[in-house]
């Protein structure tokens, strides 16, 4: 069967950031490798996310046109993933007639079945603006929870918003008041899919935080979603009456999947979607795209599974692009390279509560990759320097003692890079002590007396360490892992770093 992975497409309103590494890509990209390297056929997949509001938001910031912003941040964003060895087998450009022609025809079809109904609403307007608001133009705070939001969702506790009641509503772009105007709206009804997506809750692999967003909701009575805007921005609604609405960005995205839907080689059969997200989207992956595919029957789009993050911090607040406060990962590769930032992400990845970017931990992540180049050039020199043929007699205990520890910790690294047990962060923290064992057997090793049988067994279980080593490595830091594998089948130290950037 073929895995399929999938990661939220990111909107190219500006450059990826640290925060958005740490989150769904490199988590994904390294689930990818440690699946490939196990023989599976898996497959990532992501796409672009033009039509959001936030990128003409961005285009007023700029003085440019909005069409500018997607192409000048798609090539950058594309860039970045491929700098960090983030390697997708699909990104769906949401863009064209065929691609505009499909998300009308999934709104069209919603509409058919009775899903999409019209209702006489109310939506803040700027008068000064001339404009409705919704999400990215709308600012206030979050009905639910209080805290400062945009329209449609709330990224603090991740549930949906009606705009209209959003509390002291606000234009974005002039920060004149709102006005409430009554206006006949397209919405998704939730309540009548209750049954079915209380079943689909209790199927879904899903983290705790999740699952409480959706009891929540389900308490409260599911809402009513609003499924269009009145906007010129995105893909226009094909229903007589709306032409002048455009089809939330949001619901589009449920047939953005689709679009990524991988084809499985003869004779084999596509998994339903294993999706990396934030935990800020939680609500449009866990309800908003089911309700979509269980009320066209594709089943075959259901998640079986969530892999979510949380927030990763910046000096205490939260990555922003459109706030500007960002380490950019297009300025941080080149200087730092792509092993240091994927060790850095997966160690101190947001899995299950915030965690803060700051100098010190990339520091400490920056001494981990010194101390791994310093032993791995010493077991390159110690495995190489030996010419003699491994010996029947044992190691050394000590040396035995340290190689069944590494053992262990190998183990636990596998466990962790599989998809019922993936945890990257742990696996990261595994390689950390497994660099640590290696270091000890190193040791243990350079002190056994050349040219005994002794130093030969000895030297012969630092090199399976070694290479068990750079195979759980290889997943999250792929180019030290593939030089360290290298100089152990060449006997030598290569000229530049094993594990890091410089000679």
């Amino acid at each position: 069967m073929t895995t399929w992975l999938t990661c939220t497409p990111p909107t190219p309103n500006g450059p990826l950031h640290v925060g958005h590494m740490s989150g769904p890509y490199i988590a994904a990209d390294v689930l990818r490798r440690a699946l490939a390297a196990q023989g599976e056929d898996v497959r990532l997949t992501t796409g672009m996310d033009d039509n959001q509001s936030y990128v003409p938001r961005r285009a007023w910031a700029d003085g440019s046109d909005p069409v500018e912003v997607t192409d000048r941040y798609t090539r950058s964003i594309t860039t970045t993933w491929r700098d960090a060895g983030v390697d997708f087998d699909t990104v769906v450009l949401p863009r064209g007639e065929d691609y505009d022609a499909r998300v009308r025809a999934m709104f069209r079809a919603l509409v058919d079945v009775g899903a999409v109904v019209p209702r006489a609403m109310q939506l803040p307007y700027c008068e000064d603006c001339s404009r409705w608001l919704y999400e990215a133009y709308l600012n206030g705070a979050c009905p639910h929870c209080g805290s400062g939001t945009n329209g449609n969702a709330c990224e603090q506790c991740c549930r949906p918003n009606a705009c209209h009641d959003v509390v002291d509503p606000s234009c974005i772009r002039c920060g004149s008041p709102a006005t409430i105007r009554p206006v006949t709206l397209l919405v998704l009804p939730l309540e009548p899919m209750r049954d079915d997506l209380t079943k689909y809750w209790d199927s879904v692999d899903m983290p705790p935080r999740l699952r409480a967003v959706c009891d929540a909701m389900a308490a409260d009575g599911l809402p009513e979603i609003l499924v269009a805007h009145p906007s010129d921005w995105g893909v226009s609604v094909p229903v007589e009456g709306y032409e002048d609405h455009r089809i939330y960005v949001w619901l589009e995205m449920a047939e953005g999947y689709a679009v990524e839907r991988p084809t499985a080689p003869d004779g084999d059969v596509v998994g339903r979607p294993v999706q990396f997200f934030g935990i800020d989207n939680g609500y449009f992956h866990a309800v908003l795209f089911p309700a979509v595919n269980l009320a066209l029957g594709r089943h075959e789009l259901l998640a079986e599974r969530f892999v979510v993050n949380e927030f990763f911090l910046l000096n205490g607040q939260k990555f922003s692009t459109s706030r500007q406060h960002a380490v950019w990962a297009e300025e941080f590769l080149p200087v730092a390279g792509r092993d240091l930032l994927r060790l850095h992400c997966m160690l101190r990845r947001p899995a299950t509560r915030q965690t803060d970017f700051t100098l010190q931990d990339l520091a400490r992540t920056e001494a981990v990759m010194d101390s791994w180049q310093r032993t791995f050039a010493q077991t390159v020199r110690l495995v190489g320097a030996t010419s003699e043929p491994a010996a029947a007699d044992p190691a050394p205990a000590d040396v035995r003692r340290h190689a069944r520890h590494a053992a262990r910790a190998v183990d636990d690294i596998r466990a962790g890079l599989t998809l019922d047990g993936f945890d990257p962060a742990a696996a990261a923290a595994g390689l950390v002590e497994l660099g640590e064992r290696v270091a000890r057997l190193a040791d243990e090793v350079a002190a056994t007396a050349p040219g005994t049988s002794a130093r030969a067994a000895a030297v012969a279980v630092l090199r399976e360490t070694a290479e068990q080593f750079a195979d759980v490595a290889a997943p999250v830091v792929p180019d030290g892992a593939a030089r360290l594998l290298a100089a152990l089948r060449s006997g030598e130290v290569p000229r530049t770093k094993l594990f890091g950037l410089g000679a």
